[in-house]
């Protein structure tokens, strides 16, 4: 072996020792402090962030399919038959997914919407398929 080739062993031996000194110093052992209720008042203040925050809600009374030339056609005064019953309840829907199911009411000249079901997880689960 040449010099030449003894000096550029000694320099990427020891570019390959900086580099594992590195490693070695950049991995460190994580600790987490332990979890908890959190401070009183925590989750009110928490809770306070959303109160601006807008929801769209929607009563859907039912659906259909209709192609685009029938709903070229509709004019003032065309009726649209829906999925439903007159009898059955509506659905509740909040930011697009099912949460209750009710029955329309007119409260002092406005629809309002009286809840008889609020569904569970495995509800709102079905309800996306």
């Amino acid at each position: 072996m040449s010099g030449t080739d003894d000096n550029a062993w000694d320099v990427a031996s020891e570019v390959a020792k900086a580099g594992a000194d590195l490693a070695a110093a950049a991995v460190q052992p994580v600790a987490f402090g332990q979890l908890g209720p959190g401070a009183k008042g925590e989750g009110q203040k928490n809770l306070d962030l959303l109160l601006d925050v807008e929801i769209p809600i929607a009563v859907e009374v039912g659906r259909t399919q209709m192609s685009l030339e029938d709903i070229l056609q509709l004019v003032p005064g065309s009726v649209v038959a829906l999925d439903k019953k007159a009898e059955e309840p509506v659905d509740l829907r909040v930011n697009g997914k099912l949460v209750a199911r009710g029955e329309v009411v007119l409260v002092d000249d406005t629809y309002g919407l009286r809840i008889t079901q609020i569904v569970d997880a495995a509800g709102r689960i079905e309800s996306l398929r």
